[in-house]
């Protein structure tokens, strides 16, 4: 069987190196469609996996902008020009962007014997800080293209549960969550921190739906020294890192891809920071399995669930409106942290994924 994955992100391409292996071990002949084009640093990138197809993309400056939606609508007619030469027996398709899944529609009805797998890691508008309904004019528009097109998927996969509360209005077809992972085991910490400095992390994109001014009141609020390791950039880390330097003792260490020093960073904390912008539609966060595969309790404002693991495998606190926290019981979390990396193991792991992932597979091949 011929099997085509495609993704418009560069971010997207861990979740794309499960599938690619799930398929490659089962004996498929697999091709990974990517961009040449980073997000995150708005540049063209050098750093394309070996044996991965990358489509020569538009570049654009601005999140929100009509040149990125062009740069997306672009990639996607491209890329199914690409599948329309290779004429694979079924294709994964990593969305957003929704113009993929309008070319996915396309596609199908001229290949209705393709097989088509939706996985929808964001949802858009819905997941965006805009502060306006999905409604309404011009972003119902935006949202009616993955809303009229869906129905051209054999199955829909979606990242967390919190999705499918939009998505079951618009697809009556089965759907499945299948979590992030990550392709290695929980790893044990290997420091022993102080009871008198509360030692935190920030890990992931610093843009516009981090909530800085929460983050920053909340850490004012601690009875204690606080300190915050951040890992990560975007185009609010000057923002984000003046602010946060105003409460508390702040050591960046830009971007880190390698796991040996991120884990050295995470065995000096207690607590991982998952704080957001209200309103925002977001399930669960990559940023929170980086967190549980160490240990790590959080902090958490995301509802769905982020705020159910939270609660039933006591990892960490969900803060309310007043911003307060307990850093004594946060303290005693990181230290009787076994339910944390149990947590991790049923749900983050690469095994769990490709299980679900083939699964899926030979429910639409059967």
């Amino acid at each position: 069987m011929k099997v085509d994955i495609v993704t418009c992100y560069e971010s997207n391409e861990e979740r794309m190196s499960f599938v690619y292996d799930a398929c490659l071990n089962r004996g498929y002949d697999v091709e990974a469609i990517t961009s040449d084009f980073s997000h995150i640093r708005k540049e063209k990138r050098n750093n394309i996996p070996a044996g991965y197809t990358a489509i020569s993309t538009m570049p654009y400056r601005k999140n929100l902008s009509l040149k990125r939606m062009l740069s997306h609508r672009r990639f996607a007619k491209d890329a199914f020009s690409h599948l329309n030469e290779k004429k694979p027996d079924m294709i994964w398709l990593m969305a957003p962007a929704n113009s993929l899944i309008m070319e996915a529609m396309k596609y199908k009805e001229k290949n209705p014997e393709t097989k088509i797998i939706i996985d929808i890691i964001d949802m858009w508008p819905e997941s965006l800080p805009l502060g306006i309904d999905s409604s309404v004019f011009p972003l119902n528009i935006w949202r009616n293209i993955r809303k009229d097109n869906l129905v051209c998927a054999d199955a829909v996969v979606t990242e967390c549960d919190l999705y499918q509360d939009i998505l079951k209005n618009e697809y009556r077809g089965k759907m499945t969550t299948i979590h992030w992972g990550r392709d290695m085991k929980a790893e044990k910490n290997q420091s022993v921190l102080s009871d008198d400095l509360l030692v935190l992390c920030y890990i992931g994109s610093i843009n516009n739906i981090i909530d800085t001014e929460r983050i920053s009141a909340m850490i004012a609020g601690i009875q204690m020294p606080v300190k915050l390791h951040v890992i990560g950039e975007g185009e609010n880390k000057d923002i984000f890192l003046s602010e946060l330097k105003k409460v508390c003792d702040v050591q960046y260490h830009g971007a880190i891809r390698d796991e040996e020093k991120k884990k050295e960073i995470f065995d000096l904390c207690h607590a991982g920071i998952n704080i957001y912008k209200e309103g925002l539609f977001i399930g669960l966060t990559v940023k929170c399995i980086d967190y549980f595969q160490h240990g790590l309790p959080i902090i958490n404002n995301i509802r769905g669930d982020t705020w159910k693991m939270v609660e039933e495998n006591h990892a960490g606190i969900n803060i309310g409106a007043d911003n307060r926290i307990d850093a004594e019981k946060l303290i005693e979390m990181r230290k009787e942290n076994s339910g944390i990396f149990e947590l991790f193991e049923n749900n983050f792991t690469k095994e769990v994924f490709t299980e679900k992932c083939l699964s899926i597979i030979d429910e639409v091949t059967e």
